[in-house]
């Protein structure tokens, strides 16, 4: 039995072993920088989810989200804490379970041909993004898992009818090239609905990850209602699964958030944004992120309101920002909503967000069409800086080799060359079940019956794959938006791998020559050969560039990406030297040919300090011919130059302007600086002297309840005394607060370590409390460096969206408030 089964389905088995031989190679290894896209979103609303206090995150923040994902998050959170680790395993599961089902779903697309349903399987196993989002905290790949069982059901019900009359067929010259084909099916009997009630709880359960479905569902219904000669009887089955399954999130959202709502308000945030950008002639989002704001947030008075609307100028008079629509027309209603902001609820910000996005279309209607036309066409190309790429640093060598040529081989090849053969496997599907109406139909059915009902899952999938490349444009366009097209892709792709050598004939028709042209249309558009010729100026980048062409498409990319990496790892030895002191290994690497500019203006200034000539380094920083660094490193290495020096107060004068706060470069200093000891070993924590001392903590501000200035740490900080040891045990001194935890959760324990050794743990409480810590001896000289792990807590959504620069996008996980640490000689 089970050699037979392995007989039958070996290409799934292939498929299979391959994907989960990739998902395990990928595991924990990919160059991760932080949290990108919706992740900090998903995970701040599932962490409040987890702790009792329902969808509440979600109504200070810019949109409303559909529920199942949060969710899904939420139940892991409850499970297993924090730890992100048991999500990506039950998604790398999805994930194995979304071939299965690509396999399944080609095998009845192509009427049972295990080489196309293995080609497909294998494909989906072996893309990147399908790999790589199984460590995302994204909703693509519990959504792709959902839409797939829904095409399956589909699929299951659209084979419930009798066997086929094999007597009907055509005759035995014409056979051969038919093989693949399934035969003229009857009517699905009644039974099969059952099926299809499946696929209409999967295709609910799908809108209830991502709101898009919920304008698929009614063309699901209507397919349903032709393919079923215009019965209502299976498209009502579907329909009220699906809407029962939607319905009571929808009830709860409308009661909670305000107003109408479906399933989400992204819709209108989105519409908005396009509207935007079609009036402003460039994708930004910072003037509908202001709408938002200016309806949102309550710490605003009402002309700053109206501020983050009006149209702004810069100094030298030219225009910088278009006022909002409504604004700039008077718009009474957007006006009273000002007045009363912070009274507003979801349901409000929605309707003023849709008026806003139907008063810029009615302004510049045609600009709309136009970027709607560039968003299909971006739609189609490669962004090889894409944020779920996770290629930010390419440039500078960040990526490591491996996964620059999996980026290349299995991201960009693998799509370029898969989107023209999914519309020739479509031309040959459709060709070849086109011709079985030339045949009678059975028994019972109408004329042409037989040939529709071969056909139905061909167009249900046509009309997903057509849904989506009209709604996307009109909102858009980036590369994720691609990702649960994929496995639908990968099925015509591999119907047309499988049907290759009968394939050039099936497109000699006028049907099969005109999808031809578009695959070839297609590849054109994603492969981008043209940009070669591309007319531009010295040094510019092409603008057509996708996958071939000059930077940045992703052949050069790549082959940049390859080429600095050895630069990159200078630079990381670079680092590593002079935060370790050692000079002699900071010296030769700097000598080295292949060390960037960028760590020569760094290290070379900073080396001066830690040998003994603060002075030079700061001649050399203001001299260096060639400035690669930004004004704010600039600023923290002079910074370090003057504490070397023990000019505190010039040390200060550096460290503290905004240019350098609004960076909090903490994690750079740690990585880059080697501080001079502290004086009376007491660090006093955002005082504008606190970097490279410290690590794992936010930017400083003054607690007006505690009345001191403080940082928030992580659940991981890290404090560093240099040359602190002096051979006798000591005492670890903080000055800490718990004030800011939510008054519903309890207030947690400190745990402390001195270099991996247990110091023990002390609690929280909602004052400034100082708490001592015996520490053992160290040699004379050492660098004492302490960690303190604790529970953290997600703030609000306005906390998220009030992040600047770096920081925009990181969700902060909040452990406590330190003033001050100090070391301090043992009773």
């Amino acid at each position: 039995m089970k050699a037979a089964l392995f007989r039958r389905h070996w290409p799934l088995l292939l498929a299979l072993g391959s994907g989960l031989a990739l998902r395990l190679a990928l595991w924990g290894t990919l160059p991760r920088l932080g949290l990108i896209s919706d992740e900090a979103e998903y995970l701040a609303s599932a962490d409040w989810l987890a702790q009792g206090r329902g969808f509440a995150w979600h109504t200070q923040y810019l949109w409303t989200r559909a529920p199942l994902y949060p969710l899904f998050l939420a139940a892991h959170r409850a499970l297993f804490g924090p730890t992100l680790a048991p999500i990506f395993v039950t998604q790398t599961i999805l994930s194995l379970l979304n071939i299965a089902l690509t396999y399944t779903l080609t095998h009845q697309l192509t009427g049972g041909k295990r080489q196309a349903a293995g080609a497909a399987a294998l494909l989906t196993a072996l893309y990147l993004p399908l790999a790589t989002y199984t460590q995302l905290a994204l909703s693509e790949t519990l959504f792709v898992t959902l839409l797939l069982g829904a095409l399956v059901a589909v699929g299951v019900w659209v084979g419930g009818g009798q066997k086929p009359d094999n007597s009907r067929l055509p005759t035995a010259d014409h056979r051969q090239e038919l093989t693949s084909v399934p035969a003229p099916k009857q009517l699905p009997r009644p039974d099969g609905s059952l099926y299809l009630g499946l696929a209409g709880i999967l295709l609910g359960l799908a809108t209830l990850t991502r709101g898009l479905t919920l304008g698929f569902l009614p063309i699901v219904v209507i397919w349903a209602w032709w393919m079923t000669g215009r019965r209502w009887g299976p498209p009502l089955v579907l329909a009220l699964t699906a809407g029962l399954t939607i319905a009571p999130w929808s009830l709860y959202a409308t009661r909670a958030y305000g107003g109408l709502i479906a399933v989400d308000t992204t819709g209108a945030f989105n519409l908005a944004l396009g509207a935007r950008t079609a009036y402003d002639g460039g994708r930004s989002d910072e003037p509908t992120r202001s709408l938002v704001l200016a309806l949102l947030d309550p710490t605003l008075r009402l002309e700053q309101r109206q501020a983050l609307l009006a149209e702004r100028r810069e100094a030298d008079g030219t225009v910088s920002r278009a006022p909002a629509c409504l604004y700039a027309a008077g718009d009474t209603a957007l006006l009273t909503a000002l007045e009363r902001a912070p009274a507003l609820t979801q349901g409000d910000r929605q309707r003023l967000l849709t008026a806003e996005a139907w008063c810029l279309l009615r302004a510049r209607p045609l600009a709309f069409v136009t970027k709607s036309l560039t968003e299909l066409v971006d739609l189609f190309q490669i962004n090889y800086t894409g944020d779920e790429r996770l290629s930010k640093g390419f440039a500078l060598g960040r990526l490591p080799p491996w996964y620059v040529i999996a980026l290349f081989l299995l991201d960009d090849t693998l799509y370029v060359l898969a989107l023209p053969l999914a519309v020739l496997g479509w031309a040959y599907l459709r060709g070849q079940k086109s011709r079985l109406s030339d045949s009678p139909p059975p028994t019972g059915e109408g004329q042409g019956v037989g040939a529709k009902r071969a056909n139905a899952l061909l167009a249900l999938i046509g009309l997903w794959l057509l849904y989506n490349l009209a709604a996307a444009p009109l909102l858009f366009a980036i590369n994720r938006f691609r990702v649960p097209l994929m496995p639908c892709a990968f099925a015509l792709t591999g119907a047309a791998l499988a049907a290759w050598p009968r394939l050039i004939p099936a497109l000699r028709s006028r049907y099969g020559a005109a999808c031809a042209t578009l695959a070839g249309l297609l590849w054109l558009v994603a492969a981008s050969p043209y940009a070669y010729v591309e007319p531009r100026a010295p040094g510019q980048d092409a603008r057509w560039a996708s996958y071939l062409g000059p930077y940045p498409s992703s052949l050069a990319s790549s082959w940049r990406a390859l080429t600095t990496r050895a630069g990159y790892l200078r630079e990381e030895a670079l680092a590593t030297a002079l935060s370790a002191r050692d000079t002699a290994a900071a010296r030769a690497t700097l000598a080295a040919p292949d060390l960037p500019a960028y760590a020569a203006a760094v290290g070379a200034p900073l080396l001066d300090g830690l040998e003994g000539h603060p002075a030079a380094g700061l001649a050399r920083l203001a001299t260096t011919p060639t400035r690669p660094l930004e004004d704010w490193q600039t600023a923290v290495v002079a910074g370090e130059l003057f504490r070397h020096m023990g000019d505190l107060k010039a040390a200060r004068r550096e460290f503290g302007p905004t240019l350098v706060d609004s960076q909090n470069p903490v994690n750079w200093a740690w990585h880059w600086l080697a501080p001079p000891r502290l004086a009376g070993d007491r660090l006093e924590v955002a005082d504008d002297n606190d970097l490279g001392y410290l690590n794992g903590f936010y930017l400083g501000r003054y607690d007006t309840d505690l009345g001191a200035t403080t940082r928030w740490a992580t659940g991981e900080a890290t404090l560093r005394f240099p040359q602190a040891g002096t051979g006798n045990p000591r005492h670890l001194c903080l000055r800490v607060s718990g004030l800011g935890w939510p008054t519903d959760l309890a207030l947690p324990s400190v745990q402390a370590t001195l270099d991996g050794t247990p110091l023990g743990s002390f609690a929280l409480t909602r004052t400034l409390t100082e708490t001592c810590l015996a520490l053992p001896a160290r040699p004379i000289g050492s660098d004492l460096v302490i960690t303190l792990q604790t529970p953290t807590f997600v703030p609000d959504a306005l906390d998220l969206l009030t992040q600047q620069g770096p920081q925009v996008g990181q969700l902060r996980r909040l452990a406590f408030q330190l003033d001050s640490a100090e070391l301090r000689a043992s009773r």
